[in-house]
């Protein structure tokens, strides 16, 4: 089962979706706009639509975990048993901090939950972070194509998937990675519309990322390789706060 959450006329999932049908079977579900950054959103208190958009191919207007979880958990594909399911790939990368927002990792995420592999595949604009063109998805495509089982293979119940790139013509080599940090420099702008009413705008300042000195995603996706990085589904509790007593005030 294929998705994203740019959207399911986005070229990123239609280039993924042409490669993955010389190997799979392939359906395709997906927001009928743009869902970016949207995280695990889901519609709880009103109803989808569902639109035909080609053969085993549909929209929906929900969100990307919505569309998991109604591929997943309805006769839409006619109860077809699905192996994995597949998520990107994605206008722009999803590193370190950025899977905590990504509709593209929520995606796989949700896939993880109901007990299936879950692949996000993300790519960085050979221009920079936030560039609007410059994404050439075929040689990714080609990659996951090709090392489908493979990627399948390193899934293990709570744990998501996650690949990125850089855009380029072809790629030499694929590292296991660690997640790396991100900080935006994030700032909001407000601008009075009328007496008691705002408008916000938000900025991103300089954006700095860091990480562990062993290879990070970061520093394998700047050096021209394919980094993939194993994330848990599941929250995981800060174990130390365990051991602590405070004398809470009643």
């Amino acid at each position: 089962m294929l998705t994203n959450d740019d959207g399911i006329s986005a070229p990123g999932l239609q280039i993924l979706a042409e490669a993955l049908k010389k190997v799979a079977n392939v359906y395709v579900l997906a927001p009928a706009s743009n869902r970016s950054a949207v995280s695990s959103h889901i519609v709880m208190h009103e109803s989808l639509t569902f639109k035909r958009f080609a053969e085993n191919e549909w929209s929906c207007s929900g969100y990307p975990a919505d569309c998991v979880i109604s591929a997943l958990r309805s006769n839409l594909f006619n109860n077809v048993e699905f192996d994995a399911v597949l998520s990107g790939i994605n206008k722009g990368p999803n590193m370190g901090t950025d899977c905590i927002y990504s509709g593209t990792v929520a995606a796989a995420r949700q896939a993880v939950l109901y007990g299936l592999p879950g692949i996000a595949v993300s790519l960085k604009a050979e221009s920079g972070e936030y560039a609007q063109d410059g994404y050439e998805y075929g040689a990714l495509a080609e990659f996951v194509k090709n090392n489908l089982e493979r990627l399948i293979s390193l899934y293990e119940p709570d744990c998501i998937v996650s690949v990125n790139a850089k855009s380029q013509e072809k790629y030499n080599s694929a590292f296991l990675t660690s997640l790396c940090t991100r900080d935006y420099k994030d700032k909001i702008e407000f601008e009075e519309i009328e007496e008691g009413l705002l408008k916000s705008t938000l900025l991103s300042g300089v954006l700095t990322t860091t990480g562990p000195e062993l290879l990070n995603e970061y520093e394998a996706v700047e050096s021209g390789n394919i980094a993939i990085t194993r994330i848990c589904a599941e929250p995981v509790d800060f174990e130390p706060a365990l051991n602590r007593k405070i004398d809470f005030v009643f």
